[in-house]
């Protein structure tokens, strides 16, 4: 990483990529984040500031669809004071000497420290099992001592054991989803099980709110979901949520 808070990455350094929203109340939201290298930069002929770099392909699943020219990213690195980012506009895909392929990204602003810790939602619509989880004893005291708060014990032999599910979006921390009901309690513990690209996820969640939808259909209520750790499936699902992001990008969808 680079030696002092708010130096720029040099080459041979590791960072994390991000694309970056297209509006400015969303650009200091870089989503999900993919490793990548400095491979090479170009400084400035007169002032010697670096101006571009030049970094490994970030690596995600079915990585045939590129940026558009211009499209916003941020590289992302740690510090002991916390997350560094800096933003920079795609140019093109490149091959190195060596048969490495690269993307040259422009510096387009300063670095700055990045106070975000939310995870970016990207729209993709998949089937999701869900499974209410009675096995209450495998909790911790703190978890079990909220639903006993809020009387989940009591509610849930109401409830049905596994609803069918239709994710919207999807994000590294949890899914926004839609079934055909009941309305769920707030803090339901429940397994979700999902797969995006060929791989199969089978993650722990709670439930943080359910309403019924304002567009009623056969599935007519609206479930946000967060999973218990978002880091135990996080370097799986971040390369297929960045593409997708790629991939909504370009359809407009986002």
């Amino acid at each position: 990483m680079p030696s002092r808070d708010g130096d720029i990455p040099d080459v041979n350094d590791l960072v994390r990529v991000s694309l970056m929203g297209q509006t400015d109340s969303d650009a200091t939201r870089p989503a999900n984040d993919v490793a990548s290298r400095i491979e090479d930069l170009e400084r400035d002929s007169k002032t010697k500031k670096i101006v571009s770099y030049l970094i490994a392909v970030p690596r995600f699943s079915g990585d045939v669809n590129l940026p558009d020219p211009q499209t916003a990213f941020s590289l992302n690195w740690h510090t002991p004071s916390g997350l560094w980012m800096l933003p920079t506009a795609f140019q093109a895909q490149e091959t190195t000497g060596y048969g490495l392929r690269v993307w040259r990204l422009k510096i387009s602003g300063p670095p700055r420290r990045d106070q975000r810790r939310q995870f970016v939602r990207v729209p993709w619509s998949i089937r999701a099992d869900l499974e209410v989880r009675r096995d209450l004893s495998s909790l911790d005291g703190d978890r079990r001592r909220l639903l006993e708060h809020h009387g989940l014990p009591d509610r849930m032999p109401g409830l049905p054991r596994r609803l069918e599910a239709r994710a919207v979006n999807v994000s590294e921390g949890g899914l926004l989803c839609m079934t055909s009901g009941p309305v769920l309690p707030p803090h339901l513990p429940l397994m979700t099980r999902f797969t995006l690209d060929s791989v199969t996820f089978e993650i722990p969640a709670a439930v943080v709110w359910s309403v019924i939808s304002d567009n009623p259909t056969h599935l007519s209520v609206e479930n946000a979901l967060a999973f218990d750790d978002p880091s135990v499936e996080g370097d799986v699902l971040r390369p297929l949520l960045f593409q997708a992001q790629l991939q909504a990008r370009r359809a407009g969808l986002i």
